[in-house]
């Protein structure tokens, strides 16, 4: 299993989110307003000077569907760019 930690810009909400329906993924959590700077990209903080902000979700991806869903979120990120888009992709070692 792994873990997905997805941080993207607000704007491409409805595309990240059609995007994890389409590969099936039935679970999820989503933070609303996330706020940070990336190494190649403006702050996010949601001020005057730095307007605008980013969203999370992580998703937990059974073994099954790991590959439909990271080949899914690198034709996103392709489509997208590559800006305002990012994907981690961490081991999940125990769930509680």
């Amino acid at each position: 299993m792994k873990l997905l930690f997805i941080i993207y810009d607000v704007d491409f909400d409805e595309d990240v989110m059609e995007t994890l329906n389409h590969c099936r993924v039935t679970g999820y959590t989503q933070w609303d307003r996330v706020l940070g700077k990336g190494k190649n990209s403006d702050p996010k903080l949601d001020t005057p000077v730095w307007p605008g902000f980013n969203r999370a979700v992580a998703v937990a991806v059974e073994e099954e569907i790991e590959d439909t869903v990271m080949k899914a979120v690198q034709e996103l990120s392709d489509r997208l760019g590559g800006s305002g888009f990012k994907v981690f992709e961490l081991p999940v070692i125990r769930v509680v």
